[in-house]
């Protein structure tokens, strides 16, 4: 899924992490009608941000900086539980806010559909570069056991089946067979043996989550050859999404990685980007970064128009009986799951085509 950029920094990527704490997951969605159309929300403003003082925060920055990055404008900071990044000066329009060399970046290979390969690449670079200064980023990266990970790749098969959507249940598979794939007889299975399981286990957890930080943070960036490479961008993975965002990505591989300020930035904001393009779904939104994004509504309409057959399993339920199971304060991965669906379900209604698709 890839994040709204200004040539010549190609699409593809978030949050970065840009997601720290894909908790932003946890918003629904609130469509309505407007024209025919799903009306377009936005998540609710941030709340004030407290600049975080890790020491391995410090590490991290120090190496960007001494390699040339510009992070004078910002601070990386804790908003209500979700990490992103502070403006600590008044930034005007048009000013740069963080400038990343791009030999700080993590190059994956070339640009394809497919994260495992570069998932993999990710692991082999991180071990090659044990020892180094670039292991100050890879400290700030979620490790495997963090609540971060709350895409539909981590959720139980009762999780799956709430998501009530063919298509992202089909994908989930998919990515889960081609990472068995990979791992080849590695992988644990039934024939295992007992002594080798904890190992098999170990290596298939760390994959898929190499495959979560792939899909969650690489942006793709196009390089001297004119090919769009796979990055992971220090620092700049750490912007959170906002859709209104007017702020930008540009650069390319054989320079400086920028993120550049497409309106002014107050002392204290939260600054966010955008990720993906008006087209992104919260299908794609969930599947790669784990939240739901109201302002997406137009996009899931055009979602359930080119996917009429997985209607009537996203109608086993109403939009009241989800709301009122999430009302109940159920575990994070089921209010994802609610929350997504009960999404999907405002723009089916806003678009009036659920007329004719009974429970």
């Amino acid at each position: 899924a890839p994040a709204t950029v200004r040539s010549p920094l190609l699409v593809g990527r978030a949050p970065l992490a840009m997601l720290a704490t894909k908790r932003t997951a946890s918003k629904s969605g609130n469509g309505g009608r407007a024209g025919g159309k799903a009306k377009v929300s936005e998540a609710p403003p941030s709340p004030p941000g407290t600049a975080l003082t890790d020491a391995a925060y410090e590490r991290f920055t120090t190496w960007l900086t001494s390699e040339g990055a510009n992070l004078a404008n910002v601070a990386i900071a804790d908003f209500g539980g979700l990490r992103g990044v502070m403006a600590t000066r008044t930034i005007a329009a048009g000013e740069e806010i963080v400038a990343i060399p791009a030999s700080c970046a993590v190059d994956l290979g070339m640009q394809g559909s497919d994260p495992v390969p570069a998932a993999l690449r990710m692991l082999a670079r991180r071990e090659a570069d044990e020892g180094s200064a670039r292991d100050a980023y890879y400290a700030t990266l979620p490790p495997p056991d963090s609540p971060d990970l709350c895409t539909p790749d981590f959720f139980s098969e009762k999780e799956i089946q709430m998501l009530q959507w063919p298509p992202l249940i089909v994908a989930v598979r998919k990515r889960s067979a081609a990472i068995r794939k990979a791992l080849g007889g590695t992988a644990p299975s039934g024939d295992t043996p007992i002594t080798q399981l904890a190992i098999a286990g170990g290596r298939m957890r760390e994959v898929r989550w190499a495959v979560w930080l792939v899909q969650s943070r690489v942006l793709t960036v196009r390089g001297a050859d004119g090919e769009g490479h796979k990055l992971l961008i220090p620092f700049i993975d750490m912007f959170n999404h906002r859709a209104s965002s007017a702020h930008y990505l540009t650069g390319r591989t054989d320079g400086m990685l920028r993120v550049v300020a497409g309106r002014p930035v107050s002392i204290g904001d939260h600054i966010e980007i955008v990720y993906g393009t008006p087209d992104t779904s919260n299908a794609d939104f969930l599947g790669y970064y784990g939240f739901v994004d109201p302002a997406a509504a137009p996009a899931d309409e055009a979602l359930l128009k080119a996917h009429p057959e997985a209607k009537p399993m996203l109608l086993q339920t109403s939009v009241e009986e989800d709301e009122a199971l999430l009302a109940a304060g159920p575990p994070i991965n089921e209010a994802l799951a609610l929350n997504f669906r009960i999404a999907l379900k405002r723009a089916l209604a806003s678009s009036g085509a659920s007329v004719g698709f009974g429970r």
